[in-house]
């Protein structure tokens, strides 16, 4: 993320990262380092930041942890991402090399949308989603909070995730995915638990 940083539009000067492992960055050669701990990092002013957490719950959890202390997030935009007309981003958004988002597209706070990924016209997706590579999500399609969908999955136009689901790397989703389900597979079909007999 440091290198996508200084490559968006407009480029940005990074001090460095706030990291409760004070060695998160030991044996990586990086000119920036850890600026300290989270609940002890003290916002300066004009400091702006980006959470690049690629869970969720652990996103949240750090997201909150940094506004209770005057920390104000920016939205992350490389400078190959391709964005349409009449976009809406939200805060903390990170579009990353090479996505692309089609006209009147909606994006929630703190949405990534990984690698190579593409959202297309007048779809909506709500807050904390998190879109890995290679993810295709077509026109009119809404997508709740919280949810996740794998690398290469694809999702049909109209469709409706609820809050909280994940789909599964490579799943086609033809059908509405309630809230909370987890579904994989071509077409995409809920991931039911089996109990297995131990002998």
């Amino acid at each position: 993320m440091l290198a996508w940083a200084r490559q968006s539009t407009p480029a940005w000067t990074v001090r460095g990262f706030i990291d409760d492992n004070p060695a998160a960055l030991n044996g990586f050669e990086k000119d920036v380092a850890v600026l300290g701990r989270i609940d002890d990092y003290v916002p300066a002013d004009g400091d702006l930041f980006v959470c690049a957490l690629g869970r969720i719950d652990v996103k949240r959890r750090c997201v909150e942890r940094v506004r209770l202390r005057g920390g104000c997030f920016a939205s992350l935009v490389h400078r190959t991402a391709a964005v349409g007309e009449n976009v809406a981003l939200g805060q903390g958004v990170i579009l990353c090399p090479h996505t692309t988002l089609g006209s009147d597209a909606r994006l929630g706070d703190f949405v990534t949308v990984n690698l190579h990924s593409s959202i297309a016209h007048d779809a909506i997706v709500g807050r904390w989603t998190q879109l890995h590579c290679h993810v295709d999500i077509t026109g009119g399609v809404v997508i709740g909070e919280g949810v996740t969908i794998g690398s290469h999955a694809s999702i049909l136009p109209g469709i409706k995730v609820g809050d909280g689901a994940i789909i599964g790397a490579g799943a086609v989703v033809m059908r509405d995915v309630p809230a909370g389900a987890t579904v994989f597979g071509v077409p995409a079909r809920p991931h039911v638990l089996r109990e297995v007999a131990h002998v």
